[in-house]
């Protein structure tokens, strides 16, 4: 076999990745497992805390219907423990949902500079979600 045949019957480095598909976990790739371990936490997270949530928002309610007016809500908000519940609530359900969009748009094949603006424009989204959700806390927390 000549050395020309030889060479076309290896297959090169960049030649061996055509047609695959691109992952998260590939080697070299940074950050890849940290996405996929976050959202698992905090959908473990979630489970708790829509419980705790629900529980405490709709079936430990005098009111008829299990619905709170706003003297209650104002009541309720007034125990900082439960402030703290209500935001861990939020801030879980916010970064779990921006971590699963996050991870159907890299899912479509996206490069390195498109994963950093969607990466850069889910967090903006995220902080600007978050922000105005503590705001809301603490006006009702305050009264």
């Amino acid at each position: 076999m000549s050395v020309e045949l030889r060479r076309r019957a290896r297959p090169s480095g960049p030649a061996q990745t055509v047609g695959r598909p691109r992952t998260e976990v590939e080697p070299g790739r940074r950050g890849g497992s940290w996405g996929w371990i976050l959202q698992v936490v905090t959908g473990a997270a979630l489970l708790v805390l829509v419980v705790v949530h629900l529980v405490a928002q709709h079936f430990v309610v005098s009111a008829p219907g299990g619905l709170r007016d706003r003297a209650s809500v104002l009541a309720y908000l007034g125990n900082p423990v439960i402030v703290v519940i209500e935001s861990a609530f939020m801030l879980t359900v916010t970064w779990h949902a921006l971590l699963g969009v996050r991870s159907i748009l890299f899912d479509l094949g996206l490069g390195p500079r498109a994963r950093r603006r969607v990466t850069v424009g889910l967090s903006a989204l995220g902080a600007v979600t978050l922000a105005y959700g503590f705001w809301i806390i603490a006006v009702l927390a305050g009264g």
